[in-house]
Formats: C-alpha cells, sequence, structure tokens
C-alpha cells in the first residue's frame, strides 16, 4: 500500500516537473543536451505547432518554416535547430526552445554547415544601434521613419507594401498603415528572417503616384526569379536603389530622378545614405543621365562613379567562340554579400570616417584595389561646402575615378574579351584588371581561360569588338578589386586560394613558379609581374607594374634586368620572402599588420613632406631588425633617398645630360637596337616607376641591378664591379652616394 502510494505521489511530482519544464525550457535547466535526444521528425510538431502564430504579425510559424525556410528546403527539419524532440510531446522539455546565435554556430562552422557572419551580427550597427526616429518622439516623427529604423516597423512595412520612393512612403503614413502602439526595437534577425531562417518576402505598392495606393504587388528590384537575389530585394527594400519593379533609381532630386524621400527628410541631402551614389548597377546608365559613367569611344580612361554590382550570377552560358561556355562563380550569394556580411557596419560617413571609425569597406575604398571612388566622393562633398543639398548630393553621385587616380581600373576597356577578328584584345590582362577575371583565375589557376569571363552585370557589355570597331567589352563600365575578387566570402573574410602562382614567363625555358606563401598567393597573382630578364624587349618595363613579389622573390622571378656573368643571389640574412610564408605570407603579414588593414599601407607618411612617420608593421619588423639594425622611419626614408637619387642618376646618363661611356642619349636608340648593357640599364631605370618599393622589398637585389647599370654606363659592355663618382655627382647626388657605398672622399664604390 505504502509502495503504491510513494509511487502515486512520484508520478505526481514527475508530472508537475514535466508542465514546468515545458516548451519554454533549455536543456541547461532540464539537463538534456541535444546531442543525446532522439528525433521524431517534422510531421509531429507541425501538428502540434501549425496553430502557433508570429506574435506580431500574426502569420503561422509553420507557413513561414515550409514556405521560405533553408532547413526546410534542405530536408533538416524543425529539430536541427531545436534539439530532439522525443521528450517533448507537447508540454515536455525541449533542448533549444530559442535558438540563438551560438546555437547556429554548432553547425555553420564551415565544416558541418557553410560559415555565416552570425556572430560578427552581434558587433554590427544592426544589433547595437537602438531604434530611433520612432512615431511621437523627438525629431522626425513620421511613420516613414520608424519603416526602417525599427524591428517592428520593418516587418509590418513589408507586408502592408509600405517600401519605395517618397510617393509610396509619404502615402502610407498619410494613411497610417502601419499602425503599431507596442514597444519598437532595433533592427535583429526577426526583422529580416521569418520562422525557420528563411528572409521575409516584402510587398509595395504598384502605383507610385503620391497620394494613391491602388494595391499591392511582390517587391522585386531586382528584376529577377534568382533565389539568391531575394537578398537585394530585402536589403534595398531599405537602402533603397530601386523602385520595386526596378524601373526607376531612387537617389536626389535632381538628374531627373525622384528624390529619397520628400518634405523635411535628411536622406535626399545626406549622400552617405543614398546607395546609388556609390553603386551602379548596370540598369542605372539609362536611368540616370551620368554624362561620366562612360569612356571614349575606343574605350580608353573609363570614368567610374561607382562599385559595379553583380545583380545575377552569370548563367553559364556559350560564349562566341565555339565550344567554350561562360564560367560561373560557384561562390557568388548575391549582389549585397558580394562585398557586405551580417556586420551591417560600413560606416561610410559624410566625410572620411577616422580611427575607430573607419572600417574594412571605408579603407578598401579609398584603396588603389577600390581605385579610391571614395577619396573622390569625400573630396566633391568637401568641394561642395559640405552642403545637405541635393546639389550637394549630386556633386558627390558624379565624382569619379579615372586615369589620374586610378590607371589600373580605368586607362583601358578592360572587359573588352576579344577584337572582331577574335584575337585577344584585353583578355589577357583581366585576370590583373577586373575582378572578375581575378575571382576565376584564382578559383582555377589550371583550367583559367578569359574568354570564359562573363561580364554581363556591366552595362552594355559584349564580349568581342563589333565589325569595324576598335573595342568591345562596355564602354560605360569598368570594374575595381571588389571584395568578391580575393574573397570567397567577403562577410567572413575567407580568401580565395589559388595555391603556388605559375606566371605567364619562363625563366631558363622552365615556368617560373613562386613558393605557397599561404594568405598572401592572392598577392602573387597580380603582383608578380609578366615578364623578366629573358622576356621580349619592349619600351615599357618588361615585369609590367607593380610587380612587388616579382621583386620580393626574384631569386625566381629574375624580374629585374640582369646582367650576364653577374651574381643575383640574395644574401643570407635576407628573409623578407620567408615571412610568416606558411600562414598570412609576406605580403599579408606586412601591408595588412595594422588596424586599418585594407588601406594596405604599410607605413604612415607626412601629407605635407611624403616622408615617412611610422612603420605601421614595425612588430614585424623587430622580429629581425634589432640592436644597430632596429628599423627605423628615418632609416627608411634614408634608403628610399638613396635609391631614388641613383636612379635618377643613372636617368642623366640614359639623356647623356651626364656623359656616359657611349656619348650617347640611349634612350633615343630603338629598343631593339640597343645593346644588351644599354638595354638593362634602361629598363632598370623604370624601377621607381614600376615598382616603386623594390629599396624595401628586396634591397639588394634592386642596389645591384642600379649599381650595374651604373657600371654600363661608365665603362660600357664590360663591368668593372666599381663605380667612380665625381666630385660633381657626390654633391649633386649626395644620397646616391651614401646609398651606392662611395667613399666620401674618392668617390669609389664597390658592388654590393
Amino acid at each position: 500500500m505504502r509502495i503504491r502510494k510513494f509511487r502515486s505521489i512520484s508520478m505526481c511530482i514527475l508530472s508537475l516537473a514535466l508542465f514546468i519544464n515545458g516548451c519554454g525550457s533549455s536543456s541547461r535547466e532540464s539537463g538534456i543536451s541535444a546531442n543525446n535526444i532522439a528525433r521524431v521528425g517534422d510531421t509531429a510538431c507541425i501538428q502540434c505547432h501549425s496553430a502557433v502564430t508570429e506574435p506580431l504579425t500574426g502569420q503561422s510559424i509553420i507557413t513561414q518554416y515550409l514556405n521560405t525556410s533553408p532547413h526546410n528546403t534542405a530536408a533538416l527539419g524543425c529539430e536541427a535547430c531545436h534539439g530532439g524532440g522525443a521528450q517533448h510531446n507537447g508540454v515536455g522539455p525541449i533542448p533549444f526552445p530559442k535558438p540563438d546565435v551560438a546555437r547556429c554556430q554548432t553547425c555553420h562552422n564551415g565544416i558541418v554547415a557553410p560559415l555565416t557572419s552570425a556572430a560578427r551580427y552581434v558587433d554590427s550597427k544592426h544589433a547595437t544601434d537602438t531604434p530611433s526616429h520612432l512615431p511621437g518622439g523627438s525629431g522626425n516623427t513620421s511613420y516613414i521613419c520608424s519603416r526602417c529604423h525599427t524591428s517592428e516597423g520593418a516587418i509590418l512595412a513589408n507586408i502592408a507594401g509600405v517600401t519605395g520612393d517618397d510617393g509610396n512612403l509619404q502615402f502610407f503614413n498619410a494613411a497610417n498603415k502601419i499602425a503599431y502602439s507596442g514597444t519598437y526595437t532595433a533592427i535583429n534577425c526577426i526583422t529580416c528572417h521569418e520562422h525557420g531562417a528563411g528572409l521575409r518576402p516584402i510587398l509595395a505598392s504598384y502605383s507610385t503616384a503620391k497620394g494613391s495606393g491602388t494595391g499591392t504587388t511582390i517587391w522585386n528590384p531586382s528584376k529577377t526569379s534568382d533565389a539568391k537575389n531575394n537578398q537585394f530585394n530585402l536589403c534595398t527594400s531599405c537602402h533603397n536603389l530601386y523602385n520595386y519593379d526596378g524601373t526607376k533609381v531612387i537617389a536626389t532630386g535632381t538628374s531627373g530622378t525622384r528624390p529619397y524621400i520628400t518634405g523635411g527628410s535628411a536622406h535626399n541631402t545626406r549622400w552617405n545614405r543614398i546607395i546609388a551614389s556609390t553603386h551602379k548597377e548596370k540598369g542605372m546608365a539609362t536611368s540616370i543621365p551620368f554624362n561620366n559613367m562612360t569612356s571614349a569611344a575606343d574605350g580608353t580612361n573609363t570614368r567610374i562613379t561607382g562599385y559595379a554590382l553583380r545583380m545575377v550570377a552569370p548563367p553559364t552560358t556559350a560564349t562566341t567562340v565555339a565550344g567554350k561556355n561562360y564560367v560561373t562563380d560557384p561562390y557568388y550569394s548575391g549582389p549585397c554579400f558580394d562585398c557586405h556580411g551580417h556586420e551591417a557596419n560600413t560606416n561610410t560617413g559624410s566625410s572620411a570616417p577616422q580611427g575607430a571609425g573607419a572600417t574594412i569597406h571605408t579603407d578598401w575604398a579609398q584603396s588603389a584595389h577600390g581605385g579610391q571612388i571614395l577619396t573622390k566622393k569625400y573630396a566633391a562633398y568637401a568641394a561642395s561646402g559640405n552642403a545637405r543639398t541635393t546639389a550637394g548630393v549630386e556633386s558627390v553621385m558624379q565624382a569619379y575615378s579615372d586615369d589620374t587616380n586610378a590607371i589600373g581600373w580605368t586607362h583601358y576597356n578592360w572587359d573588352s574579351t576579344l577584337t572582331s577578328a577574335g584575337a585577344d584584345d584585353r583578355g589577357s590582362c583581366q585576370k590583373c584588371h577586373t575582378a572578375t577575371g581575378f575571382s576565376n583565375f584564382a578559383n582555377s589557376p589550371t583550367t583559367y581561360d578569359p574568354v570564359k569571363n562573363n561580364f554581363s552585370h556591366l552595362q552594355g557589355w559584349t564580349q568581342k569588338a563589333a565589325a569595324g570597331a576598335s573595342t568591345g567589352g562596355s564602354k560605360r563600365q569598368n570594374e575595381v578589386l571588389y571584395c568578391w575578387g580575393c574573397h570567397s566570402n567577403a562577410g567572413t573574410g575567407k580568401l580565395r586560394n589559388p595555391g603556388p602562382v605559375t606566371t605567364d614567363y619562363t625563366f631558363n625555358g622552365a615556368p617560373v613558379t613562386f613558393p605557397n606563401v599561404g594568405n598572401s598567393n592572392v598577392c602573387v597573382v597580380c603582383h608578380g609581374g609578366r615578364g623578366n630578364t629573358q622576356s621580349a624587349r619592349s619600351s615599357r618595363f618588361e615585369g609590367h607594374h607593380g610587380t612587388t613579389a616579382g621583386m620580393l622573390f626574384a631569386s625566381v622571378s629574375h624580374i629585374g634586368s640582369e646582367f650576364a656573368g653577374k651574381d643575383y643571389t640574395p644574401p643570407s640574412f635576407f628573409a623578407h620572402d620567408k615571412i610568416n610564408a606558411s600562414t598570412s605570407g609576406p605580403c599579408a603579414s606586412c601591408h595588412m599588420q595594422a588596424a586599418a588593414k585594407h588601406t594596405f599601407s604599410v607605413v604612415s607618411s607626412s601629407s605635407a613632406t611624403g616622408l615617412i612617420t611610422k612603420i605601421r608593421s614595425q612588430a614585424i619588423c623587430d622580429t629581425c631588425h634589432t640592436g644597430t639594425f632596429a628599423m627605423t622611419p628615418t632609416k627608411l626614408n634614408d634608403e628610399e633617398a638613396g635609391f631614388t637619387e641613383a636612379t635618377n642618376l643613372l636617368l642623366a646618363y640614359l639623356a647623356n645630360t651626364v656623359t656616359n661611356a657611349y656619348n650617347t642619349n640611349i634612350n633615343a636608340i630603338a629598343v631593339a637596337s640597343m645593346t644588351d648593357a644599354q638595354y638593362s640599364a634602361f629598363q632598370n631605370a623604370k624601377l621607381p616607376g614600376d615598382s616603386p618599393g623594390a629599396w624595401a622589398h628586396n634591397r639588394f637585389y634592386a642596389k645591384r641591378l642600379i649599381f650595374d647599370s651604373l657600371d654600363a654606363m661608365q665603362h660600357g659592355a664590360t663591368l668593372t664591379g666599381s663605380l667612380t663618382l665625381s666630385p660633381t655627382l657626390l654633391s649633386t647626388y649626395p644620397n646616391a652616394a651614401v646609398w651606392l657605398g662611395a667613399n666620401a672622399t674618392t668617390g669609389v664604390a664597390t658592388r654590393p
């Protein structure tokens, strides 16, 4: 009897415990683990939860899950996120009733499931900003503002169709279509994601006439049914670029477009809040009459007014060459995530952010890789008097980069792959002068074929020049090296990895292959050069432009014009090419050490004098350079001054303004007619222009090249290994004398 009574009491206590530990309990409270609870499948979940609705919208969470969840599409089920439901049964515990970011990361770690930027959301502006511009509050009090500055406003606006240009928003504001009396919260996960992590659908009024709202339609500014572009549609429901069907740009009140928002709104006078000021999708070339968003008839000096968006992943379709199809970037995840992730912290601002305010995006956009486009935007706004007017915004919209500051991206119509005859036009240049070519090469160096590069996201692009035309491609848009060029996932920072890079040139008949230098492999692709000491003669530098890696690994590349019989083996203590070789590699280690990594600046310099004031990668230098060999800004300035003066002396010899051994202006001789010694000196004099950091990257190699070239100018084809600087030269080129090791009295210097 007592036993039965004890059992009855125990069962009651257990039932009460199960009731208390119901749906709201977690694995920590209940003592169960997601790893050891059996799963029951979605059918049981749907049977019980089909009537459960999302409190704000009143929509069924099961309907949301079945309609849009990627976990449902991939047949992972509810329990992939919530944990096994075998002990749940409606009232029992379930491991993760409200899965959070940490729960997502248990799978999305890059191994079990694709790596995400979920953790970065925690520090994003979406997560950290408080809801602002609330209805009834101070300042902007309209419902228009709460449409994007609060989570609730954004969600309800998506349903009501309060999305788009000023006419749409003003009408719905007057009609009070976003009626909400609860507490407003900041933008968070559920602002963008429905139950199950699918993206929320968006509606918009299909009438854009102010004061009317005849109905709603799907918000689809991408003008496609590509699922990856749903991301673009969602992001641009607040960060507007186009109206609901992609037929009109939402920008400023000038250039024939409607204002972003009318009345006293800040946005139509705040360029940094208007996406069109920095992003140029191909349709905009015809929507906005930007006469400067173009190039000359021959495709030269294209003016770049903004970043070209890849609205759709290029399809695998036939090229103009039989048997070849365009390639599709396997890592393409939509136009927004090409460069952004869940960090949501671009922080452009109306003027250049400083210190902690700077971000990867603002650093990159002012760098040479980004064409310094943002620098031009800031300058244009400053020139307008930093005026918060539509005219001030217009000046920024029109600002562009060209040959004066971004010649590597603007000088030619780089996306013109073939001539009208089918021969190479700029196809061979595309792996370094376009993000599309670079990404395709980095994905698969051994199978890369420029004919398969698809630039259909550029306005008016054709692969092949038309008959009689001097060039094909797009004469209105060029690419720069976008985030998606180097990164397969910009949000997480994951790099493409081409592996050890094999160049287009050879040495002694064998391919030149650089060593594997980890993350720096992506740098070597384009900074390894396109020629070397054995390449065909050229009036330009044989190594091409920006040959940093080629100079660093000169023992492999032989990128300078080396003199026969001379030893260019690096000294035993040379270690620049071995810095963190198996991890970040020398390029990334030195140029991406400081907080502002994506400026790629290894030093800071005075804007007034140009002199180096700080070594940003000082810690790397200090690893080897200690004691009397410690590296300082002063030493770097001295090295650069010596290199520059020594090259200037070489230029004077070549021009025969300082009499050379041939007593002739060697620059006036056709390169094919120069002697070997003359040609090498002619080539090496180009180092400051095409490899300006040679004195730092590989000091002894650069010094030997210049020394031997000066030797040839003083003694002709037979080098002596010695130089003599006259008193006049010692006085005129004092830094060169020190750099070359010349005796201060006799002027004699010996080959280093």
